[in-house]
């Protein structure tokens, strides 16, 4: 059983706008999936139909294997949700807040339950040593953590996870990774923009570009997608063969300059030439994740 299973949906405003079309997506069980795309892409949408905020034009959302059409009271059993942008409540402390959301989801629960539910949330997502601070002490990757510390106190199985480290430093951002993999979800959505991001945490990526679904698979799959120059300029320990230079290739001094079609001919070379010869020096220029990624949205959104 998928975690989340979305076929074919499809919304088309009033205006005529064609946000979603025809999209697909599943969350297997354990799984972690992206959904990138740059901005228009319809990933709000998206996002906002499958917490039935708003209605599909066509197809259909199931959650935990329930049609949130027939059973919308699936969405608040089992999906919890980290908004993009921080709340505030300037007036109530770290603590009191995740006590409120605890108790509107499980009623009167044991004090001493309550208590050890926060206490592990907040280690979890790094807040520990702020349970006390009130909400206008907070830093903005603090209100962040907390957001996601509000979806965690929870214990539903299915997280959908909307920009969570956005706005954050470098640090709180990998701790909010940490917190996010060993959440124990059953299944997580995540949409961002920060392709470290998706991959470092996701097991699958969907790319979506004017509402429509143009690429998945892994990261790694995405990246193979797309053949892109690599380039290589090293010195050799000694003379290199000409048998196994490439043809597109110059020489500066004891600098070789080499060019290659993908990163893995790249590499094979590289490593061709260090066990003949030898390398002293080594530099590789291949494009990053996201340049792959914003060199597939501009081939596929012209």
């Amino acid at each position: 059983m998928n975690v989340i299973e979305i076929d074919n949906l499809t919304k088309v405003y009033p205006d005529g706008t064609r946000a979603n079309d025809g999209i697909s997506i599943n969350v297997k069980r354990n799984e972690i999936v992206g959904l990138i795309g740059p901005n228009g892409a319809g990933k709000t949408t998206l996002i906002r139909q499958l917490l039935g905020l708003l209605k599909p034009t066509k197809g259909s959302i199931r959650v935990m294997g329930e049609d949130i059409a027939e059973n919308p009271d699936v969405i608040k059993r089992t999906l919890a949700y980290v908004p993009q942008y921080p709340l505030s409540f300037p007036s109530l402390r770290v603590e009191e807040v995740l006590e409120y959301v605890f108790r509107m989801r499980y009623g009167n629960a044991p004090r001493e339950e309550t208590e050890k539910k926060i206490s592990e949330v907040l280690s979890l997502v790094g807040l520990d040593g702020a349970s006390k601070f009130f909400g206008y002490q907070l830093s903005g990757g603090m209100k962040k953590s907390l957001l996601l510390a509000m979806a965690l106190v929870q214990e539903l199985p299915v997280l959908v996870l909307d920009e969570p480290t956005s706005m954050v430093d470098i640090v709180t951002k990998h701790r909010l990774w940490e917190a996010i993999m060993n959440s124990n979800r059953e299944g997580i959505l995540l949409a961002s923009h920060d392709m470290n991001e998706v991959k470092a945490l996701c097991d699958r990526v969907y790319l979506l570009v004017h509402g429509k679904i143009v690429a998945s698979g892994t990261p790694a799959d995405i990246v193979s997608m797309i053949k892109m120059p690599t380039e290589v300029r090293l010195i050799p320990q000694r003379e290199i063969p000409s048998s196994i230079l490439p043809k597109e290739h110059r020489k500066r001094g004891n600098l070789y300059e080499l060019a290659f079609d993908t990163l893995e001919k790249a590499l094979e070379t590289v490593e061709a030439i260090n066990r003949s010869v030898g390398v002293s020096y080594l530099e590789i220029e291949s494009p990053s994740f996201e340049n792959l990624v914003i060199n597939l949205i501009g081939r596929d959104g012209e």
